[in-house]
């Protein structure tokens, strides 16, 4: 009698910890996880290896690597880059900002920057297949400013990854 007790005693304990390991339902639910590649290029400028993760409440937008395909931009003393959905340059994704205080010139040449947190607006993120555009505002050393835009090209790499 003792050792049935022993072993129904035994029996519920181990059956209670079994069941506090048991993944939540919310645990179990599927995850959200999107990828998106951007890039573009005119005859001034290219972007390459844009990328954005949507990732239930996480959102990074890594703004690539920016390249110069003119001699326009060999005395550049300040310039801006600045990442959008179409028609919202006031409220940009991604923006930076380069100014030489040394008398010299800049690269331009390099990576755009990088944010993460709250980026998109919930209406944006309809519109990343279609209206992403990059800015890039530049100051030369005569003072003379002159301004790029860029519609980038987004694909969608993944839609849902269950993990």
């Amino acid at each position: 009698m003792r050792k049935i007790r022993t072993m129904i005693l035994l029996s519920i304990v181990c059956t209670l910890l079994l069941t506090g390991c048991n993944n939540s339902s919310k645990n179990n639910e599927e995850q959200l996880l999107k990828v998106y590649s951007f890039s573009g290029e005119n005859e001034y400028i290219s972007v390459s290896n844009g990328i954005i993760i949507l990732e239930n409440q996480e959102e990074i937008c890594y703004g690539g690597d920016l390249k110069v395909m003119s001699d326009d931009f060999n005395d550049i003393t300040k310039y801006s880059t600045t990442i959008y959905i179409n028609g919202n340059k006031k409220d940009p994704l991604l923006s930076k900002n380069v100014n030489d205080q040394t008398g010299g010139t800049l690269n331009v040449n390099g990576k755009i920057g990088i944010i993460s947190g709250d980026v998109f607006k919930e209406n944006e993120l309809n519109q990343l297949n279609e209206d992403l555009w990059l800015e890039l505002k530049t100051i030369n050393m005569d003072g003379k400013q002159k301004t790029y835009t860029l519609p980038l090209k987004t694909i969608e790499i993944t839609e849902e990854v269950k993990k």
